[in-house]
Formats: structure tokens, C-alpha cells, sequence
């Protein structure tokens, strides 16, 4: 396979005849009906129009394009805290009858203070109430005026709002239970909720990229403020990412949690702007707990960047050169640690260079270790020895090896890099690997016990791997099924932590879960800032993110 140059990934027309033809919606929504019951009674079923209805943007058709940028800029998306209607379990869909509870002012709380010091030139917000709330917090102290989209409320979910999940398989059988199984090509009511949504969230891009980026502090790249819901954040990550919707339900949003795209003109004129994401559910709580946001996991994998070397705090593109980790590597190896001290792990795979090797070395060591606050030592799960995987080693970038990446953005690969067709494959075997190793020991071992290193039903393991910003781009794109265009997409930080779940475990195929991806806020004041200095440092092709 040819190598791709990092920078350029133009597609032909960067706008469809349906986005020139696509009327902006407006940014104030439509006075909202008054509640016929108050928040926390009883819901109100769908009644064949609401609020929204006028805005004629119930629409089952293909997303419409990016609009084009001709600057860089970074927006973070915010899911509300918990509402009344979380708590008791019941959907809420585009209704605007909850409210936040206490703990969900207070993760309103705990994502402002993740995000104090940031600076934000703009600030959208969904329609419904407890979006308006949490933005009331998170932005507090920030000086922005908040600009209502209702392109931005939660998904229509029509008859089955207000239904607690045992009413709507007692009312609606069959229906709930296609829901459930196959929701991109379910259909209620006449309406195709996730199609309708995804192309929903194409529109709301068309505000968010061209609006309100004018005000950013000197230095920095504009960036947007996005406070709405779980499912309109996943289309928004989705058709960022030109994912379609059957992405739905695999890029979780959790209670308080922020998730951080860049967007980037295209070198190519006229091609959509190219998009990286930061990182993806990044939540006030720990990035290993299953909450509302998701289904209890049978297995998971958890990739690690390694931490730092005196190299790759410089912007050095390492490849295959063999550093030792510097000494905030050790600190930030040793936060990782602690972070994973609660984790049960069953196997641990890392490259073989020793950066990584460091890396998993110190995490292996706490897994014996007591539990915080003097309880007594746990038992050691089974993970007796760290693997090394030829593998999961780096890839090799040939003459570009210790140069500053700054250098080298925008400039294919050069001629004596690795192929990228080889890492492709040698990547894809280490995902069979790990997906091996995440299996129940039954499956492993031909019979026996299973392991219960997975939580949820206790019946798969859980795998830590430890490697390179190249790698872990590699195997979360074989985990979703992308190919190799899809390495661009995601960054890695170096300590950064990704968590992939398997509800129904990893031999079914498509079943991973993005929990998190780059997760770094156990790194403290090491972490990465959600809005750093534009120093044009990063680099973002084949090679991955850092």
C-alpha cells in the first residue's frame, strides 16, 4: 500500500448539492409548550407535534458536509449532569420536562473546574433545560453569552419518551426490543430517530465552525463551547468523523463528560476541514466506571500511550529509536498506576521498546499492591508476567526518526519509512491478540473457569496494553472497522488512557465500545490542557497523534 502524506486528505466537493441547498436553522428555538405535568411526574407521550415541530428538521436524509474553514479551531463538547429523568431510568429523548439533580450539579461543577483556566471564544447550547443548566455552571466565570441551537436537543425519541425501559417493553414489544438491537434502522411514528439525528448534528456543525470564533484570546485557537446531550454529542462526534449511524451507541458520553475535536483547513481547496480527536469522554468520575451511559461490560481493553521520554516532550518523532522514559515519564507512569490499582487485569501486552516496557513494568507492580486507605493487600488476579509484542512495536519512519515533527507536517512518508500495508496487517494481528486475550478463559483454554477481570457478567477479562500514539491510533481502528485513512482521527497523549468495552464480548464482530479515548485527567497537572497554546507542534497523519 502506497504511503499516505500526512496532511492531505482532500475529497472531491467539499459541499453536496443538499448542503448548499441547506436553509441554517435558527438559533433561537421555538417558545417551548407548557409542561401539561410538572418535572418528576408523570410523562407526557408523544402527541404528534411539540415545540420543534415548526423548525422542519425531522429529517431522514444523508448528513450534510463540513462547512469549510479557512483557520484551525477546537470545540469541546460537554454532556448535562444527571437529570430526574437519568435517575429514574426513564427516556428522555427531545422532552423538556427534567431537571438536573443534586449529583448532577455537581458534575457540572467538577467539568468547570476541569475546564477552569480554559478559554473559550463561543458558547451553543441545547433548548431543553438541563443543558441550559449545566451550561449555567461549566461557563460560569467565562463571559459568554450562550447561543441557544435546537439543532442541538437531545434525540426525538417521539412515543417512547417518558417511558421507563419495563413500560416500553410491555407497551411497545417487538418495537422496543428492534430499538434496542438495531436503533440507526429503527423506526417509530413515522420518523427514523438516529438517521434524523445524525443528519441533525451535520447541521448544528454549520453553526458550531463558522460562528462565534472571532474572540479568541491572542495565541490560542478559537474554541467552541458544545453543552447538549448523549446522543446529539455522538452524532456530532460521528458526522465529524464521516461515521455513519450505526456509530450510534459506540462513542458513549457520560454525565459531565467533555470530549475535544480539532478541526483543520484541508491543504486541498474546497475539501472539508480534516478532524482529530483529542480525546473522547473525558468524565469527572473514573474512566474504568460503567454508568448510565452505556451497558455493563462482559470484557474490556485498556490501551496506554507510554509515558514521556526526553524525545517526545521535545516533538520528536521517535519511531523506532529506543528511549528510556524521562523523568515526568516515571511521574506520569506512576499515575497511571495508581489509576489502575482498582482494575483487576488478567494480561498485559506492551512493544517491546523500552518506553513502553517502563510503562507497563509500573503498572504490573501496583497490581499487587494494598487498596488506598490501608485495606488489605488483593489478590493478584492472575497477572503474574507483562508480555512483550513484537507487534505492537512503533512505526518505523525511516529518515524522519528524531527529527522535530513540526518539520516534517504536511510531507508524505519517506521512501525508507515502514510500509504502511505491513503495519496495517502486523497491527491487525495484534489486535487478534488482544481480542484473544480479552476472550473468556473458557474460550482460551478450551474449558474451565472463566475469568471475572471484565466485570459486568463476571464472564471475560480485561487486557492492558501498553504502546505508541501510532499503535493505539491502529488498534481503535481495527477495533471500530476503519481502515487506514482512519489513523488521522485520533490522538494519543503520552500517559493517555483508552478504554474499549465489550457488552457482549470480543468474539462478536463491531461490538467494541469507545468508553474513553485519551483520557488523561489522572496526569493532574502534567495532563494535556484542553486549550493549549497553537504552537503548530502536534503532528496528526499515517503516524498517528502526539
Amino acid at each position: 500500500m502506497p504511503a499516505v502524506p500526512l496532511g492531505c486528505h482532500c475529497r472531491p466537493g467539499a459541499l453536496s448539492p443538499a448542503a448548499r441547498r441547506h436553509r441554517r436553522l435558527p438559533l433561537v428555538a421555538a417558545t417551548a409548550a407548557t409542561p401539561a405535568k410538572a418535572a418528576g411526574e408523570a410523562a407526557v407521550g408523544w402527541r404528534g407535534s411539540d415545540a420543534f415541530t415548526p423548525l422542519g428538521d425531522r429529517v431522514d436524509a444523508p448528513p450534510l458536509s463540513l462547512p469549510p474553514i479557512t483557520s484551525r479551531r477546537r470545540v469541546v463538547l460537554v454532556r448535562h449532569g444527571q437529570s430526574t429523568w437519568n435517575a429514574e431510568g426513564r427516556i428522555q429523548g427531545s422532552s423538556d420536562f427534567s431537571r438536573l439533580t443534586a449529583k448532577g450539579e455537581a458534575q457540572a461543577e467538577t467539568a468547570r473546574s476541569m475546564l477552569e483556566g480554559e478559554s473559550f471564544s463561543s458558547l451553543f447550547v441545547s433548548p431543553l433545560a438541563r443543558a441550559r443548566q449545566t451550561a449555567d455552571i461549566v461557563a460560569r466565570g467565562q463571559g459568554l453569552e450562550p447561543r441557544v441551537l435546537p439543532a442541538l436537543r437531545e434525540i426525538d425519541l417521539y412515543s417512547f419518551q417518558g417511558l421507563v425501559k419495563s413500560e416500553g417493553k410491555e407497551r411497545f414489544g417487538e418495537a422496543f426490543a428492534a430499538w434496542q438491537r438495531d436503533p440507526s434502522g429503527f423506526e417509530i411514528d413515522g420518523h427514523a430517530p438516529v438517521r434524523e439525528l445524525w443528519h441533525r448534528g451535520s447541521a448544528a456543525w454549520q453553526h458550531v465552525l463558522t460562528e462565534g470564533g472571532a474572540d479568541a484570546a491572542e495565541g490560542r485557537t478559537p474554541c467552541a463551547l458544545v453543552v447538549a446531550h448523549n446522543a446529539v454529542n455522538q452524532a456530532l462526534l460521528g458526522t465529524a468523523l464521516g461515521l455513519p449511524p450505526r456509530f450510534f451507541r459506540r462513542l458513549l458520553q457520560s454525565n459531565g463528560a467533555t470530549s475535544v475535536l480539532d478541526f483543520e483547513p484541508p491543504p486541498c481547496p474546497g475539501a472539508p476541514p480534516r478532524v482529530t480527536v483529542d480525546r473522547l469522554n473525558q468524565s469527572p468520575g473514573s474512566p474504568f466506571k460503567t454508568d448510565d451511559a452505556g451497558r455493563p461490560t462482559a470484557s474490556r481493553v485498556v490501551i496506554v500511550r507510554h509515558a514521556a521520554t526526553e524525545g517526545s516532550s521535545d516533538g520528536l518523532l521517535l519511531g523506532s529509536l529506543d528511549e528510556p522514559l524521562s523523568a515526568l515519564g516515571v511521574v506520569q507512569a506512576g499515575k497511571v498506576a495508581e489509576l489502575m490499582m482498582g482494575l483487576q487485569i488478567d494480561s498485559l501486552l506492551t512493544s517491546p521498546a523500552r518506553r513502553c516496557a517502563s510503562t507497563a513494568e509500573l503498572i504490573a507492580g501496583l497490581q499487587g499492591a494494598r487498596r488506598f486507605g490501608g485495606g488489605p493487600a488483593r489478590p493478584r488476579s492472575g497477572l503474574d508476567r507483562v508480555l512483550l509484542l513484537p507487534e505492537l512495536r512503533n512505526l518505523d519512519v525511516g529518515l524522519w526518526e528524531g527529527q522535530p515533527g513540526a518539520l516534517v507536517r504536511g510531507t508524505p512518508l519517506p521512501d525508507n519509512a515502514e510500509d504502511l500495508g505491513e503495519f496495517w496487517a502486523r497491527t491487525d494481528a495484534a489486535w487478534q491478540r488482544v481480542l484473544t486475550e480479552a476472550a473468556p478463559r473458557s474460550a482460551i483454554m478450551g474449558g474451565g473457569a472463566a475469568g471475572g477481570g471484565g466485570g459486568g457478567s463476571g464472564s471475560g477479562r480485561t487486557v492492558v496494553v501498553v504502546a505508541h500514539a501510532a499503535v493505539a491510533a491502529a488498534l481503535v481502528c481495527h477495533c471500530l472497522g476503519l481502515g487506514p485513512e482512519g489513523l488521522p482521527l485520533f490522538r494519543f497523549a503520552a500517559g493517555g488512557v483508552t478504554v474499549v468495552d465489550f457488552p457482549d464480548g470480543p468474539a462478536v464482530p463491531g461490538g467494541g465500545v469507545l468508553r474513553t479515548l485519551n483520557h488523561t485527567a489522572h496526569l493532574g497537572q502534567w495532563a494535556v490542557p484542553i486549550t493549549p497554546p497553537d504552537d503548530g507542534s502536534e503532528v496528526c497523519g499515517i503516524d498517528g497523534c502526539f
